[in-house]
């Protein structure tokens, strides 16, 4: 018996009940004999310290065993591998294990097959044996012989399939980037296992979505079983999501023709940014400009003469920066054709620039001049601009390099404007600022006060035999001013690509004017000649898309006035197909590592009895138990006040 209150309180009880019996019955004149009232106190006294007593909440204690049967966990492989078997009818016979507790568990579908995660579950859990039906064959998820060693219960394997080999060639054992990099070249490595094929000849080709041969050669069977790994590389032409196809070609007597084709994807990325020049007239700072730009493989340049008649920038150029030089000018203006407030731009004020129409666009950068003169200025570097940074060296050679003409002026920089190099005339360190750039909202300036960049160029390479102090100046000039941010109000979050017959989830997010989460608006997406609905999910948009076939699918989504559009995948794995001789060597090494055994389909029986030699499990706890609870603690006390009122009733008290 155990209580949560100290025990010294159990005296209280009794000391309770000594009390309220000798005030009821040896206090005052009593009609009672002596005996009687002795008996009629001490059956008070035992009721009220019992009443006492409980309300302590007592407890008993006793120890409980309780015997289990075993738990047996059964998991059957319902594969396509193993339905296109021999074993395709069979059927695990679990009423033969209905005295034990079991729990089934189907695995594999028509797609893919992933022994390993079911093994993982099993890791941990309370059952006493598994017994796992399958052909060994795996296709996703971990090796099940190394999730087996984690596993503290013998694994009995059911042998399905067939181990016989077959004629046949796979293509395997691919091993790519899926994503590339526009204009570079895709390492691909994969396989080619064959049996039974010794002696024979098949074509290998890898060709893309257009049908054009990016790889071809001959591959030769030798012996009864072949394995040759393949190496190569395929040039990336095309951006976007594009299929490859491995296709080996099939050889007379093959049982198995369709893992002779491999498609894989790969989302390819065109980084390279492209660079408007547009200039005022020829100058030779133009092609110094575009030798520094391109030679970094990711930015394109093009130069657009502002009076040629060439076509002007539109609102939706592809531009993502526009380098003005001597713009604008007396003869050309910067008009909305050519320039906005949105446009991330790097302006190389010279000579020609008109600097009252230059104010007038309000670009960051205000110079203030009464004459037509210019300076002879210098670099002097100033470390603390942290818009970034540059090489270690890279400055000081800034500085040594020859003077650029700058016109004559008082510089007025917008807040947040940050000077990089400051002008020297002569001796005279001034506060102008020579290179300048600013980040205003989401738009990036930059300012070159001063023309004659090809100087610095030359002079670069007749000091240093290189280029690179200059070239790496102006390209991180560009790659600063010319950065986009992301602030699409409409997203959508969709994966490259998605397995055939799998449901394919898109997330949408809508944003207000406000840059705020909104999901108000009706958002739609055109995909695959169908439009569907996205459904309202929390502070988002979900929607799941029917089973689509085989193939790249294009979307196009539209809510609240934007527009979002991508692309995906859908990829036809076939992945059970690929392979059909059961791999009965893994089951053996599972049971093995776990202390089971392995069966085949005739040797049911065995397996059967295997299983019945299980023990129960017998179980041992402690089991508290209220005395209050207990009804016979309350027909005692019961008791006691019957007898109570029973004497006093026959003596006549009542």
């Amino acid at each position: 018996m155990t209580l949560d209150y100290p025990w010294y309180l159990v005296l209280l009880c009794l000391l309770l009940g000594i009390v309220y019996a000798a005030v009821l019955y040896f206090t005052g004149r009593s009609s009672f004999g002596r005996r009687t009232q002795w008996i009629l106190s001490a059956l008070r006294f035992l009721a009220v310290s019992a009443i006492a007593f409980l309300l302590l909440a007592p407890m008993t204690r006793r120890k409980v065993h309780e015997k289990q049967q075993p738990h047996i966990v059964v998991a059957l492989d319902k594969s396509l591998s193993v339905k296109s078997s021999k074993d395709s009818s069979f059927s695990f016979p679990l009423s033969s294990l209905n005295k034990f507790r079991v729990t089934t568990i189907d695995f594999g579908n028509d797609a893919t097959t992933d022994i390993g995660s079911v093994l993982e579950e099993l890791v941990g859990g309370d059952a006493d044996a598994v017994v796992l039906a399958t052909d060994g064959i795996y296709n996703r998820g971990a090796n099940p012989s190394s999730v087996s060693e984690h596993l503290t219960v013998p694994v009995y394997t059911l042998a399905l399939g067939d181990t016989t080999p077959q004629r046949d060639a796979v293509v395997g054992g691919l091993r790519t980037n899926r994503v590339a990099m526009l204009g570079t070249s895709l390492p691909v490595e994969f396989n080619i296992n064959a049996s039974l094929l010794n002696s024979r000849n098949a074509q290998l080709s890898i060709v893309d979505a257009h049908g054009k041969s990016l790889h071809r050669q001959n591959i030769s069977y030798t012996g009864q079983t072949f394995s040759q790994d393949i190496h190569t590389a395929l040039p990336v032409t095309e951006a976007g999501l594009q299929r490859f196809s491995i296709r080996l070609a099939p050889t007379e007597g093959e049982v198995n023709v369709e893992n002779n084709v491999l498609n894989f994807y790969v989302e390819v990325i065109d980084t390279r940014r492209k660079v408007a020049i547009v200039a005022n007239a020829p100058h030779p700072d133009i092609a110094a400009l575009r030798h520094a730009i391109e030679s970094n493989p990711n930015y394109e340049s093009e130069v657009i003469l502002a009076g040629s008649g060439q076509a002007p920038l539109s609102t939706d150029h592809p531009y993502s920066l526009v380098i003005f030089h001597n713009l604008p000018s007396s003869t050309n203006q910067l008009t909305n054709d050519h320039w906005s407030q949105t446009i991330n731009s790097l302006f190389i004020i010279g000579m020609q620039t008109d600097l009252s129409r230059l104010n007038a666009l309000h670009a960051g950068l205000e110079i203030n001049s009464r004459t037509q003169k210019s300076n002879e200025v210098t670099a002097i570097f100033n470390p603390a601009f942290s818009l970034f940074s540059m090489a270690e060296g890279d400055a000081e050679a800034i500085e040594q390099l020859p003077p650029l003409a700058a016109p004559f002026g008082e510089a007025k920089m917008a807040e947040g404007m940050q000077t990089l190099f400051s002008a020297r005339l002569g001796n005279i360190d001034t506060r102008q600022p020579l290179i300048a750039a600013t980040l205003q909202g989401e738009t990036r300036r930059a300012f070159i006060w001063g023309e004659g960049l090809w100087r610095w160029r030359l002079s670069d390479y007749a000091t240093n035999g290189t280029h690179d102090r200059f070239d790496r100046l102006i390209q991180q000039l560009v790659a600063f001013t010319a950065m986009q941010n992301d602030r699409a109000r409409l997203r959508i979050e969709a994966e490259r690509t998605y397995p055939a017959g799998q449901p394919i989830n898109l997330r949408a997010q809508l944003y207000n004017e406000s840059y705020q989460l909104t999901n108000i608006p009706e958002v739609k997406l055109d995909c695959g000649n169908a439009s569907y609905n996205f459904h309202r999910d929390g502070d988002s948009y979900s929607l799941t898309l029917p089973d689509l076939g085989e193939g790249i699918y294009h979307y196009h989504a539209v809510g609240d006035g934007q527009t979002a559009d991508g692309t995906f995948a859908v990829e036809a794995l076939g992945l059970e197909r690929r392979r059909l001789v059961a791999d009965h060597a893994l089951l053996r090494t599972i049971s093995q590592t776990t202390g089971g055994q392995m069966y085949y389909p005739s040797q049911i029986s065995d397996l059967i009895a295997q299983l019945s030699t299980l023990k129960p499990v017998i179980y041992s706890r402690t089991r508290y138990t209220n005395i209050v609870g207990i009804p016979l603690a309350l027909i005692i006390i019961l008791l006691l006040l019957a007898a109570e009122w029973g004497i006093r009733k026959y003596n006549g008290e009542i």
